[in-house]
């Protein structure tokens, strides 16, 4: 399995994830140490999940660094047991390295612990928002629809009919084109480091449950060799990649935008949604952030991801100049000019006559 920073969970910390399923822990605070995830502070519930909450997280939680705090609910699940809250806990005020990292890193502790066992989940950026308080309005906010324009509202309407409508032999279905997903907030923060170039390269991948572009993986400096191996081998990807490179005898940091699909190695509805979506997030980071693509490729093989590869398509003019040159000197020679009348030849099968 790969993942999107290379930190793992340490033995010590996996045997944890395993005790808390038995349901006598309320909190387990998570940090980066080494390299590795550990489990730097835990404590046993004591009272319902409100009042420990409210006693417990607050204490915990350092300005400057982050945190993800795994907090157990009282509601149990008939097939997991116990549910849990994960905070991803990310500090304005942590250092920009930090920042990334934890960042990179969430789809990793939740895939350790178990994504079946967290059933909601908070990003929170300042101490404020640690208390029982924000989370309940955090939760309300969540649950209450947003509000719509009078136009919404009326497209609204027509969706619901045109959903609830009978379906009969003409009835067109609706398509996946032109979906468009909102960006998750560690994706925005991605791409923040991105334009300050503490970052070079983003993977970006698609939640078609929550309906969410999340961060994949991210990196500071990333060559195309490095990058391949991060490439998943029956899933879809989206790449923003700031490529230094020489050419010519010059230097080059060109911004591209790179969609990766597997071909038929992976689900056509999986290659759908990730079509479908691509103008979308194209668009976003154009026009939200105002980053301009020198190139927007496609690949299909992780094999043409190569240094090779790149600087031909960055620079085919360049070096398509060599390639005519080459190829005109080694042109077809015309036909001989034919004189007078084309003669037709006709054969006779018939070896008797």
């Amino acid at each position: 399995m790969s993942h999107q920073s290379g930190i793992t969970a340490s033995k010590s910390l996996c045997e944890k994830f395993a005790e808390m399923k038995d349901g006598h822990i309320r909190v387990v605070v998570v940090v980066i140490e080494n390299e590795k995830l550990v489990c730097k502070e835990e404590h046993n519930a004591e009272r319902t999940f409100n009042q420990d909450f409210d006693k417990m997280i607050p204490p915990l939680v350092e300005n400057n660094h982050a945190a993800y705090y795994f907090i157990r609910l009282d509601t149990i699940s008939e097939l997991n047991g116990h549910n849990w809250l994960l905070i991803t806990y990310i500090s304005d005020e942590a250092k920009a390295r930090e920042r990334m990292l934890y960042a990179s890193t969430i789809a990793t502790v939740k895939r350790e612990f178990g994504l079946t066992y967290i059933t909601q989940e908070i990003r929170a950026t300042t101490r404020d928002e640690m208390s029982i308080h924000s989370l309940h309005q955090h939760l309300h906010t969540q649950a209450t629809p947003p509000p719509r324009t009078i136009r919404e509202e009326e497209m609204f309407e027509i969706h619901q009919r045109e959903a609830n409508a009978d379906i009969g032999i003409n009835t067109r279905q609706p398509t996946l084109q032109g979906l468009k997903f909102p960006f998750d907030e560690n994706v925005i923060e991605a791409i923040h480091l991105f334009k300050k170039h503490h970052v070079d390269y983003i993977q970006f991948d698609i939640d078609h449950e929550k309906e969410l572009i999340l961060l994949s993986h991210s990196e500071a400096h990333a060559t195309p060799e490095h990058i391949r191996k991060h490439l998943p081998d029956q899933q879809g990807r989206y790449h923003l990649y700031r490529f230094k490179h020489g050419f010519n005898h010059q230097n080059f940091e060109s911004i591209l935008f790179l969609y990766s699909v597997p071909g038929h190695r992976s689900h056509v509805k999986q290659r759908m949604i990730y079509a479908s979506c691509k103008e979308s997030v194209i668009d976003n980071i154009e026009k939200k952030f105002g980053i301009i693509f020198d190139k927007k490729l496609e690949i299909s093989d992780s094999t043409e991801f190569t240094m090779e590869y790149l600087i031909e398509q960055l620079h085919s003019e360049a070096s398509g100049n060599t390639t005519t040159s080459l190829s005109s000197s080694f042109a077809k020679p015309k036909a001989p000019s034919s004189h007078g009348r084309r003669r037709l030849i006709k054969t006779n099968d018939n070896s008797d006559e």
